[in-house]
């Protein structure tokens, strides 16, 4: 009786061995969120600040060195505040689409949002730009949105990713799914 055990746990133990490796291991890392990405994350935060009015941190985020400043000095920036920024000021946005273009890995990026403005509740699109400099990150915002030639490094369109914040259904993916930056 012990030898027919024996023999029957021996078939069970290289049963076992034998299944191994038959499965891939996924080993691919989990897809990130913007947040988790720190050049997408501070172009978020740029968009909120936009979407709030708050002018002033607006000019803070922005390299003071570049030909992409909103303002020339802080307090002209302090003068443009929106009026019902008080009402806004604790909003952030939550739900919401974002492509992201590479044009210099470490260096410089453009991040095209689309979510639902604070006062009106419509979907509207917020292009920024994301440069680093000295370990730090910048922003710019693309008033007239970015085009072609902006996403194209060497003659061809940089690649580009899509994220969304965490929570949103099929359908609000959908409606917040950023049209390519190319296509215009």
């Amino acid at each position: 009786m012990k030898k027919i055990l024996t023999l029957i746990s021996i078939i069970s133990i290289v049963g076992v061995l034998a299944s191994c490796g038959k499965e891939k291991a996924n080993t691919e890392p989990k897809p990130k969120t913007c947040e988790q990405i720190e050049p997408c994350k501070t172009a978020l935060q740029y968009a909120t600040y936009v979407e709030q009015g708050a002018e002033d941190k607006v000019y803070k985020m922005e390299d003071q060195t570049g030909e992409h400043k909103s303002y020339d000095s802080l307090e002209e920036a302090k003068e443009d505040i929106n009026e019902d920024y008080e009402q806004y000021q604790n909003q952030q946005i939550k739900h919401y689409g974002v492509v992201e273009y590479v044009l210099n890995p470490n260096g410089k990026y453009i991040y095209k949002f689309r979510y639902k403005d604070f006062r009106t509740e419509e979907i509207k699109n917020t292009t920024v730009g994301i440069s680093k400099k000295q370990g730090q990150y910048f922003a710019n915002e693309y008033y007239s949105g970015a085009t072609k030639q902006d996403v194209t490094v060497n003659g061809k369109i940089a690649k580009h990713k899509r994220y969304y914040s965490s929570g949103l259904d099929a359908q609000t993916k959908e409606e917040f799914t950023p049209d390519l930056i190319e296509q215009y």
